[in-house]
């Protein structure tokens, strides 16, 4: 049980890696405006390139809490930098949760169970567009103030749906999880040889 319990040296290491986790997809944020459907399909594409980040930290830290703890600050990080609502804290502490029960039932040093915890936490990220859901009136007209034209806020409107949301549910789900599969491949290749882990 010792062993389990995380020390300095790992939460320096959850806070270093939940920065370049959220750093890495804000970076593939940039170019989704171009059309409305990339925005939906963002927080997979999230999930897909935060995942070597999100394996690494799960190998280096195979303890209790170090999905969690990743979640939530990924979700403060991005409230602070005043891009999303307060909805991404509540989204990422529920994939958080999610994430470390399936570790927890795998095993924290299973990667079926890092796999599994990677493609719940990119559920975090539907914090972001989840508003258009939760609250559209005033999320468009969010979306106006910054500059989006018309054709692209009418774009978003359209793809509104119980079936867009299920759809964007399963993409951020599958982007985490292949995510982490690229992320064994460079652990194995590049980070195993160069003794990171």
């Amino acid at each position: 049980m010792e062993n389990n319990k995380l020390k300095v040296k790992d939460l320096v290491n959850i806070g270093i890696f939940s920065a370049l986790y959220m750093v890495i997809s804000m970076i593939v944020m940039i170019p989704v405006g171009i059309a409305p459907i990339l925005w939906l399909i963002w927080p997979g594409i999230a999930g897909l390139f935060g995942g070597a980040f999100f394996t690494l930290l799960m190998t280096k830290v195979p303890k209790q809490g170090a999905a969690l703890i990743l979640a939530i600050i990924t979700g403060l990080l991005y409230f602070a930098t005043g891009e999303c609502t307060w909805v991404i804290i509540v989204t990422f502490a529920v994939a958080g949760i999610l994430g470390e029960a399936a570790r927890k039932v795998l095993g924290y040093k299973s990667f079926k169970g890092i796999a599994l915890a990677g493609g719940f936490t990119a559920f975090g990220f539907i914090g972001s567009p989840l508003p258009m859901w939760l609250f559209q009136d005033a999320y468009m007209k969010s979306i106006e103030e910054m500059g989006m034209g018309v054709e692209y806020v009418e774009g978003l409107q359209s793809m509104i749906s119980a079936g867009s949301f299920i759809a964007m549910l399963a993409v951020a789900f599958v982007g985490g999880l292949i995510g982490t599969l690229v992320g064994r491949l460079m652990l194995k290749k590049h980070f195993e040889k160069a003794g990171i882990v």
